[in-house]
Protein backbone atom coordinates (compact mmCIF):
# COMPACT_ATOMS: atom_id res chain seq x y z
CA UNK A 1 0.00 0.00 0.00
CA UNK A 2 1.19 3.50 -0.75
CA UNK A 3 2.57 5.37 2.25
CA UNK A 4 1.32 8.70 0.84
CA UNK A 5 -2.32 8.00 1.70
CA UNK A 6 -1.56 7.53 5.40
CA UNK A 7 -2.34 11.02 6.65
CA UNK A 8 -5.35 12.99 7.82
CA UNK A 9 -8.56 11.10 8.43
CA UNK A 10 -7.13 7.86 7.04
CA UNK A 11 -4.23 7.80 9.48
CA UNK A 12 -6.55 8.86 12.27
CA UNK A 13 -9.00 6.03 11.53
CA UNK A 14 -6.17 3.47 11.18
CA UNK A 15 -4.72 4.40 14.57
CA UNK A 16 -8.13 4.46 16.26
CA UNK A 17 -8.92 1.08 14.74
CA UNK A 18 -5.65 -0.50 15.86
CA UNK A 19 -6.02 0.77 19.41
CA UNK A 20 -9.70 -0.19 19.48
CA UNK A 21 -8.80 -3.75 18.42
CA UNK A 22 -6.36 -4.02 21.31
CA UNK A 23 -9.31 -4.35 23.70
CA UNK A 24 -8.80 -3.02 27.22
CA UNK A 25 -5.05 -3.58 27.38
CA UNK A 26 -4.17 -0.77 24.95
CA UNK A 27 -1.10 -0.52 22.77
CA UNK A 28 2.18 1.30 23.23
CA UNK A 29 3.64 3.43 20.45
CA UNK A 30 6.16 0.90 19.14
CA UNK A 31 3.46 -1.79 18.97
CA UNK A 32 1.31 0.63 16.96
CA UNK A 33 4.18 1.30 14.53
CA UNK A 34 4.70 -2.47 14.10
CA UNK A 35 0.95 -3.12 13.70
CA UNK A 36 0.70 -0.55 10.89
CA UNK A 37 3.61 -2.24 9.16
CA UNK A 38 2.21 -5.76 9.64
CA UNK A 39 -1.41 -5.05 8.74
CA UNK A 40 -0.88 -2.55 5.93
CA UNK A 41 2.66 -3.18 4.72
CA UNK A 42 3.59 0.45 5.34
CA UNK A 43 6.50 1.67 7.44
CA UNK A 44 5.54 4.82 9.26
CA UNK A 45 8.18 6.22 11.56
CA UNK A 46 7.90 7.51 15.05
CA UNK A 47 7.94 11.06 13.67
CA UNK A 48 4.61 10.31 11.99
CA UNK A 49 2.93 8.15 14.63
CA UNK A 50 3.74 9.92 17.91
CA UNK A 51 2.59 13.43 16.93
CA UNK A 52 -0.68 11.92 15.67
CA UNK A 53 -1.15 9.97 18.92
CA UNK A 54 -0.60 13.17 20.92
CA UNK A 55 -3.11 15.02 18.73
CA UNK A 56 -5.71 12.25 19.16
CA UNK A 57 -5.14 12.37 22.90
CA UNK A 58 -5.58 16.16 23.00
CA UNK A 59 -8.86 15.79 21.11
CA UNK A 60 -10.09 13.24 23.65
CA UNK A 61 -10.20 10.42 21.10
CA UNK A 62 -7.54 8.42 22.95
CA UNK A 63 -6.34 8.22 26.49
CA UNK A 64 -3.03 6.98 27.80
CA UNK A 65 -1.35 5.79 30.94
CA UNK A 66 2.16 4.75 31.84
CA UNK A 67 2.59 1.07 32.61
CA UNK A 68 5.65 -0.97 33.50
CA UNK A 69 6.15 -4.36 31.86
CA UNK A 70 9.34 -6.40 31.96
CA UNK A 71 11.10 -3.51 33.64
CA UNK A 72 10.21 -0.99 30.93
CA UNK A 73 7.84 1.94 31.32
CA UNK A 74 5.62 2.37 28.28
CA UNK A 75 2.79 4.70 27.49
CA UNK A 76 -0.25 2.57 26.66
CA UNK A 77 -2.88 4.16 24.41
CA UNK A 78 -6.57 3.30 24.66
CA UNK A 79 -9.50 4.50 22.62
CA UNK A 80 -12.11 6.60 24.42
CA UNK A 81 -15.87 6.49 23.91
CA UNK A 82 -15.55 9.65 21.83
CA UNK A 83 -12.91 7.89 19.72
CA UNK A 84 -15.12 4.82 19.29
CA UNK A 85 -17.98 7.04 18.15
CA UNK A 86 -15.76 8.77 15.57
CA UNK A 87 -14.42 5.39 14.42
CA UNK A 88 -17.98 4.13 13.80
CA UNK A 89 -18.72 7.31 11.85
CA UNK A 90 -15.57 6.89 9.74
CA UNK A 91 -16.44 3.23 9.08
CA UNK A 92 -19.89 4.10 7.79
CA UNK A 93 -18.51 6.86 5.57
CA UNK A 94 -15.72 4.68 4.18
CA UNK A 95 -18.16 1.86 3.39
CA UNK A 96 -20.15 4.32 1.28
CA UNK A 97 -17.21 6.06 -0.41
CA UNK A 98 -14.79 3.24 -1.24
CA UNK A 99 -17.10 1.32 -3.63
CA UNK A 100 -17.76 4.54 -5.58
CA UNK A 101 -14.05 5.29 -5.91
CA UNK A 102 -13.20 1.68 -6.81
CA UNK A 103 -15.81 1.46 -9.59
CA UNK A 104 -14.92 4.84 -11.08
CA UNK A 105 -11.24 4.03 -11.32
CA UNK A 106 -11.52 0.39 -12.39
Amino acid sequence: MNKKIFHGAILESVLLNLVNDSSNCGLHGYAIVKSVQTRFGVRLGASTIYPELRRLEKQGLMGSSWEVAFGKARKQYRITRKGQSLLREYSMELKAVIPVIATRNA
